[in-house]
């Protein structure tokens, strides 16, 4: 019997940091998947800010070319 009770305090403790290491995954795929989500908001603000410069130079230019 004490055999077994050893036994089954390690599996005990074995499937414990099992759940610790799972937990901590699930937080750090969850921490890649917030920056993944930033990244890319950010390349979609930087593309639109770029596009509106873009537009707002040539309305200039061409306010300049009338002058």
């Amino acid at each position: 019997m004490d055999r077994n009770n050893r036994i089954q305090k390690s599996l005990d403790k074995l499937n414990k940091s099992l759940e610790d290491l799972n937990m901590a995954l699930d937080r750090q795929h969850l921490n890649n998947n917030k920056m993944k989500q930033s990244a890319k908001e950010y390349f979609q603000v930087r593309t639109h800010l770029e596009m509106k410069r873009e537009r707002e130079g040539s309305k200039e230019w061409k306010s300049d070319s009338t002058k």
